[in-house]
């Protein structure tokens, strides 16, 4: 039923996209660099639009639940997905055409676009010679396949095991996405570990970015507070929480005298502000990335316990968390319990680690070389 919508639209979004296009080609117009978006995930659009302030312009058409407060350039504030449906329909293919007008490089995260078929946005972009940067951050591309067969391998478990993406219709969704990407686009960055998927070449690496402010110094360690330990799941069966709820149990039953803070589904400020209180930092125990939220719960100095592996990662990364995999939670956990002192050395080790390298000025200069190295951009002194 969907398909068949869509195939109805279709037409209709072509029809506005170059009509808008004649008008815009004929209107004086503010000139920028980057366009990124167009759907929130874990912040990327935001943090990108920091990173380049007035030479990028944002665009978030979906609201997401955990980000409510951020400002856009543009944006669609429709609560209702029906509704909001409908105004992507039209008002997509609208600012398109008025950006692709104003823009040199267009930066994807995740796989939406303006129009009902990123295609269309790929196409029309092509023609107007302007450059596609598409940067995949998790399940945008994930194949559950791939990932089962990797870990079976491994004889490790994984949150696939426990979520349904391994089906057809998921893996036809990510391999078009990935064949669309590697047909149209200039360049694609995406941690590989992090996401096995069907890209064939990528630029291995993903840059998390923290704002400034959010860098925390450390006080609540001069205090005599109960230690504090929070596990903040999006998703409790892709982060381990049921693993991580038998490990706090256990401790409890052996007079292990701790706070447990459980956050579900909470909004990004909540979670910062329990991060500048808490001590400790139970973050995911399948991934192989650090992901947002383990780079925040680092740059609020905290110890964290987390599954990836340092390597790939810029350096320091070897000392700045307790490498945890889904069977060592209680293990780990009880080792920081019993070792107090090594609790504040982990919060500090993570804390430089974040402010070594994922800074606005880092993330900003990664961005920029990685740009101008593939010619994305012709001159990085612009910036």
């Amino acid at each position: 039923m969907k398909a068949k919508i869509e195939k109805f639209f279709i037409p209709i979004q072509l029809m506005i996209l170059y009509f808008f296009d004649f008008i815009f080609q004929h209107i004086t117009k503010t000139k920028y660099v980057f366009v990124v978006g167009v759907d929130e995930v874990a912040n990327c659009t935001l943090f990108f639009k920091k990173a380049f302030e007035d030479e990028a312009v944002s665009v978030n058409f979906r609201q997401n639940k955990f980000y409510q407060n951020n400002q856009y350039d543009y944006s669609l504030n429709v609560k209702n997905k029906y509704l909001l449906y409908l105004a992507r329909i039209f008002y997509g293919p609208y600012l398109l055409a008025k950006l692709a007008n104003e823009s040199d490089v267009f930066v994807y995260f995740w796989w939406t676009g303006f129009c009902i078929d990123r295609e269309i946005d790929y196409k029309f972009l092509k023609n107007k010679n302007k450059k596609i940067v598409c940067i995949f951050v998790g399940s945008d591309i994930r194949s559950g396949k791939l990932t089962k067969e990797a870990f079976d391998r491994k004889e490790e478990d994984h949150f696939v095991n426990y979520i349904n993406i391994i089906n057809d219709k998921n893996e036809n969704r990510v391999k078009r996405v990935v064949n669309l990407a590697e047909k149209y686009s200039d360049m694609i960055i995406s941690p590989k570990k992090v996401q096995l998927s069907y890209l064939n070449d990528s630029i291995d690496f993903f840059m998390y970015m923290i704002n400034d402010n959010i860098l925390y110094n450390g006080s609540k360690f001069n205090t005599n507070d109960k230690i504090k330990v929070l596990h903040a799941p999006s998703n409790p069966m892709v982060k381990g929480t049921p693993l991580v709820r038998a490990a706090i149990k256990k401790l409890k039953t052996e007079g292990y005298n701790f706070e447990y803070i459980e956050l579900i589904n909470k909004s990004n400020n909540v979670i910062l502000s329990n991060l500048e209180k808490s001590h400790i930092v139970l973050n995911q125990f399948y991934a192989s990335m650090p992901g947002v939220f383990g780079v925040e719960a680092m740059a609020k100095y905290n110890a964290v316990l987390m599954s990836p592996d340092y390597e790939n990662l810029p350096q320091g990364a070897e000392n700045a968390w307790v490498k945890t995999k889904y069977w060592e939670i209680y293990d780990n956990l009880k080792y920081l319990l019993d070792n107090p002192n090594e609790i504040e050395e982990y919060a500090k080790n993570g804390f430089n680690f974040v402010k070594n390298n994922y800074t606005e000025e880092k993330v900003r200069e990664f961005y920029v070389n990685t740009f101008y190295e593939n010619k994305i951009i012709d001159d990085k002194n612009i910036f």
